[in-house]
């Protein structure tokens, strides 16, 4: 389990689409706004699980023009979002817009390239370690953890940016989500130019 943890938090706690829409969502609706980004997150990650346990990531993944398309409209998403976020923070008006539903929450990590790579290349490295488990019980161990380390972070993540909503420490939240809006698009941008060289 420790194994699990050591290799998760890198990914949980960096700054991505869960991280910025969490952050979107609670200014939006307080607290409870972390319920719908919680949900979408969780259902992107079992999916990734589970088609990974299933051998489909990596059969998708061998077909150049799919990976291809993954790779580009993924890279797309980060660059909407972080521009939905920085919009939203010019105009606070346009927020309404701008809804944060499970359906959306669920896209954007299905198509994120973080959860991707870390069940195609980094969770695979471990599995000769603990064959005697069996690969797909490896993927759905994993996944679990996963699923209740980033549901803690997005907890812990939605009530920080819930108090200090409360006292009046707007400027902060407004700052982190500049900084994780235009994070969003360098890492979608990057994305896209390395995809193009």
């Amino acid at each position: 389990m420790f194994v699990y943890i050591g290799v998760l938090l890198p990914f949980i706690i960096s700054p991505g689409a869960s991280y910025a829409l969490t952050i979107a969502a609670v200014e939006k609706k307080g607290f409870i706004g972390t319920r719908d980004v919680i949900v979408g997150t969780v259902l992107g990650i079992a999916v990734h699980a589970l088609f990974a346990a299933a051998g489909i990531s990596t059969l998708v993944m061998e077909v150049p023009y799919f990976t291809h398309f993954i790779k580009i409209f993924g890279s797309i998403m980060l660059i909407y979002l972080g521009f939905t976020i920085l919009l939203s923070l010019l105009t606070p008006r346009s927020a309404e817009k701008h809804s944060i539903s499970v359906k959306k929450v669920f896209m954007f990590n299905l198509l994120n390239i973080k959860p991707v790579l870390l069940y195609l290349t980094v969770i695979p490295s471990f599995i000769q370690e603990y064959e005697n488990t069996g690969i797909y019980m490896h993927y759905i161990y994993f996944g679990t953890a996963h699923i209740l380390l980033q549901t803690a972070w997005l907890l812990v993540l939605g009530y920080i940016v819930s108090v200090m909503t409360h006292q009046k420490l707007r400027w902060i939240i407004k700052l982190i989500s500049l900084t994780g809006s235009l994070f969003l698009i360098v890492l979608g941008g990057m994305n896209l130019i390395n995809f193009i060289r």
